[in-house]
């Protein structure tokens, strides 16, 4: 997946989709309430309504919101603002990424790194956004004659950070970010590869010797994959973008 970083308003975004938080009690949060104001209050009537109560990990997704340039709106719950910390910030935000991969949005600008998270900087909500949103989207086809199809997966996520002085940070915070989303996923594929399930299949299949020169030979490839993709990352950092 691609991650770029981006600072400006959400209402001037043209995307597939633009995500922005609610908290609990139907409170919007400062994205929430430009797209409302761009909308001539079509989303604060959409809260009111009691479509959107702002509960950590619900969402709902808009579509053709007046006054904004992209396809849709996805608002998701962020729970309580007080309570707004690590473990709630990576809960909205595996909530957001998930229903964009099913949904066929395959790109969006997210708005929910620009929240305030108790005691950690906008470097840390940047890193932490990209490792959830490559767990959230990780898939194991490799043992799979027939790969369950994704309609139009997602490929893109424009992260948002609050001002232009962030974007240097934000930048480097999501290439490390990246780096590790990749050797979670290592120890994903080599979990898989090793597994009882996937072992019993080879067995089945061939003699016990041939099998496990196989298995070896998937494994060190899938690591040097990895290895390679680690190290592209970390020397490599997201485009950064900026509008008005």
């Amino acid at each position: 997946m691609e991650f770029t970083i981006k600072s400006g308003s959400p209402e001037k975004q043209r995307s597939a989709c633009v995500v922005v938080g609610v908290f609990d009690n139907r409170k919007p949060s400062l994205s929430a309430e430009l797209i409302d104001r761009a909308s001539g209050g079509y989303v604060s009537e959409i809260i009111r309504r009691g479509d959107m109560e702002g509960k950590l990990g619900s969402t709902l997704l808009l579509h053709n919101v007046r006054g904004t340039l992209a396809d849709r709106v996805l608002l998701v719950g962020l729970g309580k603002e007080r309570d707004f910390r690590e473990r709630e910030f990576r809960t909205a935000t595996r909530a957001a990424v998930r229903l964009l991969n099913e949904t066929g949005s395959y790109e969006a600008v997210v708005y929910l790194t620009e929240e305030k998270v108790k005691r950690r900087e906008v470097a840390w909500r940047v890193e932490h956004a990209v490792v959830v949103a490559m767990e959230a989207v990780y898939r194991f086809d490799e043992m799979k004659s027939q790969p369950a199809d994704v309609r139009r997966p997602l490929r893109k996520l424009t992260l948002s950070v609050p001002q232009r002085s962030d974007l240097t940070a934000g930048e480097a915070a999501a290439a490390r970010g990246l780096a590790i989303a990749h050797g979670m996923d290592l120890a994903r594929d080599l979990g898989n590869l090793r597994s009882p399930t996937v072992a019993s299949s080879h067995r089945s299949s061939s003699s016990s010797n041939t099998t496990a020169r196989a298995r070896n030979r998937s494994l060190w490839s899938w690591s040097a994959r990895a290895s390679l993709s680690i190290v592209a990352a970390s020397r490599s950092n997201p485009r950064t973008t900026w509008i008005t």
